[in-house]
């Protein structure tokens, strides 16, 4: 499945995508309010390896690569997965050259329409570290409301869900 927004398509990785996906996740700077700092290549492919049995789980949900429609190239990840037994957790990030541009909302847009449509039964929610202000104000748009703040991963966190 790709999921469209105005200016990207969200696209599943495939074998064939680590190189885009370590350009991600190994940045210090984009994964600063994820991991603290961007992971090693051995534990991205870790993760990698991770990512590609969760896409194959379900069609509906998995791990994307985000393409910018204008010149096709990766410019960041996003997700829609299972959390706990009864939620469905959306992520993302971007490249920094990208923030502040609109593309998180676009994307946050279509991560809820397709958590609603596909998994109604499920709590859709987002969990982000306490100093990320941006993703927080993105998740608000969208009516998520923070319903409890707890360590994640040895970082405070809040954890958001959406409202109807």
């Amino acid at each position: 499945m790709e999921i469209h927004t105005k200016r990207t398509v969200l696209v599943k990785y495939d074998e064939s995508d680590f190189n885009a996906f370590c350009k991600v996740i190994c940045n210090d700077e984009v994964m600063y309010h994820i991991a603290g700092k961007g992971y090693s290549s051995t534990v991205a492919k870790e993760k990698f390896e991770e990512l590609l049995n969760t896409n194959k789980e379900n069609e509906n949900y998995g791990f994307y690569k985000v393409i910018l429609k204008e010149d096709r190239s990766v410019i960041g990840f996003a997700k829609i997965v299972p959390f706990e037994t009864d939620m469905m957790e959306i992520g993302y990030a971007l490249m920094p050259e990208f923030w502040q541009m609109g593309l998180t909302t676009e994307m946050v847009q279509e991560l809820v329409q397709i958590g609603k449509k596909h998994f109604d039964d499920k709590r859709i929610i987002a969990i982000v570290n306490v100093d990320n202000i941006g993703s927080l104000k993105v998740l608000e748009r969208f009516n998520f409301v923070t319903y409890k703040k707890e360590s994640f991963k040895d970082d405070p966190c809040y954890f958001l869900e959406i409202q109807d």
